[in-house]
């Protein structure tokens, strides 16, 4: 190949800017083995950089947006040992994500201190990783925020701000049910989730409490029930995983809490 005509296809690639395949084929045609490639192998060589360099780069880009507690947190590191104890073939099973084409949610129970968090935000990385549209939240500010929006005159904020978290493929709940929220609060907690299974989404929760005891953990409204009923269905249809402390006071204390649970009809 001549100069001139190597240059020609080094200026489209600039022009399409592709800038990693650009570099890679001006590095390959002034190496020796250059002229050992074929059209393919060379096709591939100089397209898998290329490849590869905008994959971490949307990668890096959802991570950022999804704002993840632990943006170092690793699945590499969810291991029994050092005082916790993990359910390993069913953390296996929801980090193949299998569950978001069911819209089926996962609940992460455990005790304060059981690594509850760093899980889910290992868990997020993941799905940012493969390619999922990830929002990580905070369920109290999550809540303050909501219910500040919808007591403004216009609730374009509140509706904007409603229909975004009910759009994310996998919107992660961190310290679900940890505070308690009047009538108002229900209301709004119930139409997100009420939402986000209407639009074949999931949910990955933590929290320290077992749903049966989310009815006084998440309000004390008797007017609530009903919300409160349909809130607890619907988030526990999916997958229960249970972390666990393994001194023998938090085996006590976890003694009442969930059965770690493969999955569940909806």
């Amino acid at each position: 190949m001549s100069n001139s005509k190597i240059q020609d296809i080094l200026d489209i690639l600039d022009y399409l800017e592709l800038d990693e395949t650009r570099k890679r084929l001006a590095e390959l045609y002034k190496s020796p083995e250059f002229s050992s490639y074929n059209s393919l192998q060379l096709l591939r060589e100089i397209l898998s950089v290329q490849y590869i360099s905008d994959k971490n780069s949307s990668f890096e880009k959802s991570v950022k947006l999804s704002k993840v507690r632990n943006i170092s947190a690793s699945l590499e590191n969810i291991k029994t040992g050092n005082g916790r104890k993990y359910d390993e073939n069913v953390i296996e099973q929801i980090s193949s994500f299998d569950f978001v084409d069911k819209a089926y949610n996962v609940g992460i129970y455990g005790v304060s201190g059981a690594g509850k968090t760093y899980l889910m935000s290992a868990l997020c990385i993941e799905a940012c990783r493969e390619g999922f549209d990830c929002r990580f939240v905070d369920y109290g500010e999550t809540m303050d925020e909501l219910i500040a929006l919808s007591r403004y005159t216009d609730l374009s904020k509140y509706n904007k701000k409603l229909k975004k978290l009910s759009k994310h493929q996998i919107l992660f709940i961190d310290d679900f049910a940890i505070s308690k929220y009047p009538e108002e609060g229900m209301k709004i907690l119930y139409q997100l989730i009420k939402q986000r299974e209407e639009n074949g989404k999931s949910t990955i929760f933590t929290t320290q409490y077992s749903p049966d005891e989310w009815g006084r953990r998440l309000s004390e409204n008797e007017n609530c029930y009903g919300k409160l009923d349909g809130i607890r269905r619907r988030l526990t249809a999916g997958h229960t995983l249970l972390l666990e402390k393994t001194s023998e006071r938090n085996k006590q204390v976890n003694k009442n809490r969930p059965q770690n649970q493969t999955s569940s009809e909806r």
